[in-house]
């Protein structure tokens, strides 16, 4: 009645601090006392290490309990089963609610982390005996895998693959263990280093012996081997060559399990005790297999000392003792055969192996039915079954609990999928900003030479029209001086000429009569000046024309007049138009139009110059005045004759003044 209500207490305890929002610590703590309450009653937990008459008082103990004790034993298992259920029921409790917001919190810590940093933290939680923390580790470190990652970040995340498949197949999640493997297995092979492909091929077949596959297992333990091989990784090498001497045994191919025994010894490392214990224990395997049971009996006492000396722990003192009465039990040495299986039991229930102690059960059955003893076996078939049922709730607890783990750690890589999502769309965004913001660099950039290279080019065409306009507009005004000039020497050399004409007919009327003797000389001399006086007379008519063609285009505005012509000169200047035209050609070298062209800009020039009788005058109209029928022809002009442009040429004006 005691313990039935401590059972009740317990329950009432958990549900209160449920309420609360517990801590998984608490509710493992919880697992913990529910054991010792299976421990209360279980017959296993009685059974002395010493050998002997000690199991036949237990078993008569459990005889005279009678009716009042299997009730008992039914309340305790019904309020253990209770407290399981409840237990099970973690996805609504809150200590998985703090574990995730530990775990979200844990991955929002790690956005900005280093894979080799995420890395080291994984080891050191999985070290510690963290495993779901140190699962997360690796679910980050996974999800961080792109194409642009150096190789030694890409090695990284296939080691996080590698070490996350680990960590689930020990949680019993094979088909998730195997996707992780070949997922890391194929970011190997895109690294440069392959000296880990080996561990990867050794996994994977391990999930397919687990499934039963040893075909396909076998194949992928080969292609990991090669790797090794290739690659020296002699530790993984024996890994792969002692599972593949298993296989072989389970297929009962004792001859490749010998051929890969064979090979596993040659690359065992001797100074690594459990390379050394397996190398042992596959060899009584083989000589098992072979039915040489003396041998193997030889093998596993040398396999007992060898743990026994080297302070191996108890689960390999326990394979030890298995095999050992498994190969008694074959040659029928039943002394022997007890001997071990007590050995066994003591051992397993000491340290609690469970699934060893089940199979210590099992074998006490088929011991005592080889005795006849039926009523012995059939005790311990009860007591298998019992303690099975009790193992599978436990186990079933741990799976369940598992797969609760398991389904936080998938919503948690899906978080962190969804983290690098965002954060691989961020970096685009970023890295598209930053090139927008590089491209509008780049424009202004060049826009700001371009204006700089415009703004210096402008200067110097400034300064260029500026020298024109200096130098056209000197040019003007020197070429108006000079006609001025030429105006009053042309005036004064007709006043000179009319003196020496009327000087010259004095003198020829004074001396006509003193000279008759000399006629003929005279008129032989006359003849001679008259042929002169005709050559002269022709070239002095040329330059009579030139002087009318430069009074009429100086002294007058006839060329004004957009009507003027060729022809209309001619008359002007009492002449024809031949040699009006001759006479400007051989003198300015110039044509017509391009000699009345050039007065007609010339003009342009100091009109817009005088502001005081044209400043009122449009450019339009100015070039109208000095005979341009069209505006645009007068522009091309001015801008062919003076350098610049009209509308450039009154600006300076102005500003010069």
């Amino acid at each position: 009645m005691y313990c039935s209500h401590l059972s009740l207490s317990l329950l009432i305890f958990w549900l209160s601090f449920q309420a609360l929002n517990i801590n998984v610590e608490i509710l493992r703590l919880m697992k913990n006392i529910i054991s010792i309450i299976n421990s209360s009653y279980n017959p296993a937990s009685q059974i002395s290490p010493c050998l002997g008459s000690q199991l036949s008082t237990a078993e008569s103990a459990y005889d005279k309990a009678g009716a009042s004790r299997s009730v008992l034993k039914s309340c305790f298992m019904a309020l253990r089963t209770l407290l399981l259920v409840l237990l099970m029921l973690l996805p609504s409790c809150a200590g998985a609610r703090v574990l995730a917001k530990d775990y979200m919190t844990l991955v929002k810590k790690t956005s900005d982390a280093s894979i080799d940093y995420i890395m080291k933290k994984a080891e050191h939680y999985l070290n510690a005996g963290h495993s779901d923390t140190a699962l997360v580790y690796y679910m980050v470190a996974c999800n961080r895998m792109n194409d642009k990652l150096s190789d030694k970040d890409k090695q990284q995340c296939a080691m996080a693959y590698l070490k996350k498949g680990n960590i689930l197949y020990m949680k019993g999640n094979y088909a998730g263990a195997l996707s992780a493997y070949f997922s890391g297995l194929r970011i190997n092979n895109d690294c440069k280093a392959k000296h880990e492909t080996g561990r990867f091929y050794n996994n994977i077949a391990n999930v397919y012996c687990v499934f039963g596959d040893y075909v396909k297992g076998l194949s992928y333990y080969k292609k990991g081997y090669e790797f090794c091989h290739k690659y020296g990784d002699k530790a993984n090498a024996y890994k792969i060559l002692a599972n593949m001497t298993k296989v072989n045994i389970i297929k009962g191919n004792t001859s490749s399990a010998r051929k890969y025994y064979k090979m596993s010894e040659k690359v065992k490392n001797p100074t690594d005790k459990e390379n050394c214990y397996m190398g042992i224990f596959n060899f009584g395997l083989i000589l098992m297999a072979e039915k040489n049971y003396p041998e193997a009996i030889n093998t596993y006492n040398e396999l007992l000392n060898y743990a026994v000396k080297n302070k191996m722990g108890p689960r390999y003192i326990c394979s030890a003792y298995r095999e050992l009465y498994n190969n008694y039990m074959s040659l029928g040495n039943r002394d022997s055969t007890l001997k071990y299986l007590r050995l066994c039991e003591s051992t397993a229930v000491k340290h609690g192996i469970l699934h060893v102690y089940l199979d210590v059960l099992v074998k006490y059955a088929d011991f005592y039915d080889s005795v006849s003893n039926y009523k012995a076996a059939s005790r311990y078939r009860a007591r298998y079954q019992h303690e099975k049922d009790s193992i599978f709730d436990t186990n079933k607890f741990d799976a369940v609990k598992n797969e609760q783990t398991l389904y936080e750690m998938d919503k948690y890589d899906k978080y962190i999928a969804s983290l690098n999502a965002r954060e691989k769309e961020r970096l685009q965004t970023i890295s598209r900003q930053r090139l927008t913001i590089a491209g509008v660099t780049v424009v202004t950039a060049v826009i700001g030479v371009l204006l700089l290279l415009v703004y210096r080019q402008k200067g110097k065409i400034d300064k260029s029209y500026n020298d024109l306009f200096v130098i056209n507009r000197d040019f003007v005004k020197q070429q108006e001086f000079t006609r001025q000039r030429m105006l009053e020497l042309n005036n004064r050399l007709k006043s000179s000429e009319a003196e020496l004409a009327a000087l010259r007919a004095s003198q020829e009327h004074s001396d006509g009569a003193g000279e008759a003797p000399d006629t003929a000389v005279a008129t032989t001399a006359d003849d001679a000046d008259g042929k002169n006086k005709t050559l002269a007379i022709s070239e002095d008519m040329r330059r009579k024309l030139l002087d009318a063609v430069i009074d009429v285009m100086e002294n007058s505005t006839e060329f004004c007049s957009s009507d003027f012509s060729l022809a209309r000169l001619a008359t002007l200047v009492g002449s024809n138009s031949k040699y009006v035209s001759l006479v400007i050609n051989d003198t300015f070298h110039k044509t017509f139009k391009n000699y009345v062209n050039d007065y007609r800009i010339r003009l342009a020039c100091l009109r817009m110059a005088d502001t005081g009788t044209y400043g009122s005058y449009t450019l339009n109209a100015i070039a109208e005045s000095v005979g341009f029928k069209s505006y645009t022809t007068f522009v091309e002009l001015f801008r062919k004759v003076v350098g610049i442009t009209p509308s450039m040429y009154k600006d300076k004006l102005k500003a010069s003044v």
